[in-house]
């Protein structure tokens, strides 16, 4: 179930970001001069000999907020060299680099975030461990987060698995044709699925593309015991694609599933269109494809 951070009122603090588009996107040239991107300005001016302000989960928390608000707005050169400019400079003090991951993994991966987003997740992981003096375990952390954060990026071709279905059938997602597919991790005895499930299976918009052939859905269980499944399956919409996972999901790291329900796009090709969006996105982007 997707809840609440639980540290800080992320909407409210993140607020401004949806109001500063202005923002350039790369270094320019002004009068012969570079100008600095707000990115660049603000990673050069941090006092990085102060190690009590390093140290402060205040202080940090209010950087990392700027950081993160101000990546959608630079381009990814200039956030990559930024960040290792960061991370370089604060890879003194440990404690102040886990803090930093730690905030960075709160409001780029959480799946509450307002502001997640797992493109500028994976820049900021990468900016990390560019960084020369990482220590060790922070190092082999990233590196596990990066992985899981590559896993099904949008644009690459989702992960194959095979289900079995509710007439006892395997069958493979690659051999699903539709010009889109929309597949859906799913838990029965999740009540935040189950409102998400009810409200895909309400939409006017869903249902007739679904009826004209334009979109396939693809709900699969691969959190539990087969049997929970067996009661639940009948209850599923009928002209919906219902499965059991037989291929390991978790188990064999095809999928991460952070928080249920997870929606994943798909396109003709089974290329990742959405990544474990809100299901208003994905009405979104059908309307928009």
């Amino acid at each position: 179930m997707k809840s609440g951070l639980g540290v800080i009122a992320v909407a409210s603090i993140f607020l401004a970001a949806s109001c500063s588009s202005n923002h350039s996107n790369a270094d320019t040239q002004s009068e012969g001069r570079r100008v600095r991107t707000p990115l660049a300005s603000l990673c050069r001016s941090i006092d990085y000999s102060d190690t009590a302000s390093l140290l402060d989960e205040g202080v940090m928390t209010r950087l990392m907020i700027d950081i993160v608000k101000l990546m959608p707005y630079t381009d990814s050169l200039t956030t990559s060299r930024e960040l290792n400019y960061f991370f370089n400079s604060i890879s003194y003090v440990p404690a102040s680099v886990a803090i930093a991951d730690s905030l960075g993994d709160l409001y780029l991966n959480n799946p509450a975030s307002p502001v997640r987003d797992n493109e500028l997740y994976i820049r900021f992981l990468r900016a990390m461990l560019s960084a020369d003096s990482i220590a060790d375990f922070e190092r082999l952390k990233c590196e596990e987060n990066l992985r899981l954060a590559s896993l099904n990026r949008m644009g690459s071709v989702a992960n194959n698995i095979s289900i079995l279905d509710r007439d006892g059938v395997t069958r493979d997602l690659h051999s699903i044709r539709a010009p889109h597919i929309l597949l859906v991790f799913y838990d029965p005895e999740c009540p935040h699925c189950s409102e998400i499930l009810a409200e895909i299976a309400a939409s006017e918009k869903i249902n007739r593309l679904v009826m004209d052939g334009e979109l396939a859905i693809v709900a699969v269980y691969a959190e539990g015991k087969r049997s929970v499944w067996e009661k639940s399956k009948a209850d599923m919409p009928r002209n919906w694609i219902v499965g059991y996972d037989m291929s390991g999901v978790l188990d064999n790291d095809l999928y991460t599933l952070p928080a249920m329900p997870v929606l994943y796009l798909l396109d003709s090709h089974h290329r990742v269109v959405l990544k474990d969006p809100e299901f208003p996105t994905v009405l979104l982007t059908l309307q928009n494809p």
